[in-house]
């Protein structure tokens, strides 16, 4: 019974679209329902569109939302399909991870613009140019996908909003094929570099995708798991849908979208990763410097206390991260030089030990030449060097007060 209840729609819309095909209306007999014409060809009978959600700051919405438009305006039906995660307590470990359950849902396009209204989010919609028949079979296709319990995996890559709004949209083509058009910039960088052009408004949140997906992303995915929903359209006006009997073709979207929300423009935060690590590096050297000039010696026992902490917690959110997530396994991480907990195994295992100071001196030439890497590995970036400098400021500093110990002791 629910499942009959959730396919109510469809079933109503395809009785009434046959009827409709079958009586042919005349060029003259436009047909009017209130304030919608119905087309001689019934072409608009249902109309499907992209709609695109702008980008938040929030991490999850920074990349922007893609959902699917489906209306019949003649018997006033009006849904947005979209696909979301588990919206669970732990569903943002869950997705970062890669074992969150996502499924479609149909909400009213009114409920669905009020509450991008509330979050003062954009929305625009594309018109998309499917024929009649595709629009019926991509409208079953989406009732199908909601009826399902789950649409499998929420991945951050291969399985979320753009993925399958673009993988419905290819599999309704009828006698036709989809096909993207000529690769131009950004579309030719690397996954790597094209997650960092998607991300370059919002520092922070690249800053924090780039230190657990990993440095080495040099591959170039399927358009559709690179692409995010704020950069797919300029990709989509290229793409044609392309007739398999003849090879005629005509592009996928056929306008320059329609606003449906003003959303509010954010103003980008002045205090970027490299303004706050380079202040980090700043105070750092201070820190230093009062240390040996002004003998703070207990303001620099708890500063390096509480920097080789919070760089042990990130060493064990991002190992964590590779080792467990199905997003991020197999991905070399550079960053794991920069953040690995090797003071915190010196304090368990050689610290008042002769051999310390050479430890100390050791792991300070690992950072200095992870920092001399950068010019020959273009993913390294200036936040995370500046925090590798202050870093490798401390270590230094280590190494020269348990030598000077070790110095007075012998």
């Amino acid at each position: 019974m629910l499942l009959l209840l959730k396919r109510l729609p469809l079933l109503l819309l395809l009785l009434c679209s046959t009827t409709r095909i079958a009586s042919q209306p005349s060029a003259k007999d436009t047909l009017q329902a209130g304030t919608y014409t119905l087309a001689p060809d019934s072409s608009n009978f249902v109309t499907a569109s992209l709609v695109i959600a702008e980008p938040r700051g929030a991490l999850l919405s920074v990349f922007g939302h893609a959902s699917l438009r489906m209306e019949c305006p003649v018997h006033h039906l009006d849904f947005v399909f979209t696909l979301e995660s588990d919206p669970s307590a732990n569903a943002f470990t869950k997705g970062i991870s890669g074992k969150a359950d996502s499924r479609f849902v149909a909400v009213p396009t009114e409920v669905f613009l009020n509450d991008c209204r509330e979050q003062q989010r954009g929305v625009c919609q594309y018109n998309l140019t499917l024929t009649h028949h595709e629009k019926q079979e991509l409208w079953r296709l989406l009732d199908e996908n909601m009826a399902k319990e789950s649409h499998g995996r929420f991945h951050l890559q291969k399985n979320n909003c753009l993925t399958s709004t673009i993988l419905n949209v290819k599999q309704c083509l009828i006698g036709e094929y989809f096909e993207w058009g000529p690769k131009e910039y950004p579309s030719t960088l690397n996954d790597g570099d094209f997650l960092r052009y998607s991300l370059r408004q919002s520092p922070w949140s690249e800053f924090i995708a780039m230190t657990f997906a990993g440095t080495a992303y040099r591959g170039h995915s399927r358009e559709e798991e690179r692409m995010t929903p704020k950069t797919i359209v300029d990709m989509l006006r290229k793409a044609r849908f392309v007739n398999t009997a003849d090879g005629t073709s005509r592009p996928v979207i056929s306008d320059e979208g329609t606003l449906l929300v003003k959303g509010r423009k954010e103003m980008p935060t002045p205090f970027t990763p490299a303004i706050v690590f380079g202040a980090l590096l700043l105070l750092t050297c201070l820190e230093t410097l009062a240390e040996w000039k002004l003998r703070w010696q207990r303001l620099a026992r708890w500063f390096d206390i509480t920097l080789f902490a919070l760089q042990t917690i990130i060493a064990i959110l991002l190992m964590g991260t590779i080792v467990y997530s199905e997003v991020f396994t197999s991905r070399w991480n550079w960053y794991i030089v920069e953040f690995a907990p090797v003071p915190l195994l010196l304090w368990l295992t050689v610290r008042g030990k002769g051999i310390e100071p050479t430890c100390w001196l050791t792991y300070s030439a690992v950072l200095a030449l992870f920092i001399l890497m950068t010019p020959l590995l273009g993913e390294l970036d200036l936040p995370h060097q500046l925090i590798t400098a202050a870093l490798l400021v401390r270590s230094l500093n280590r190494y020269l007060v348990k030598r000077n110990k070790n110095k007075k002791l012998s």
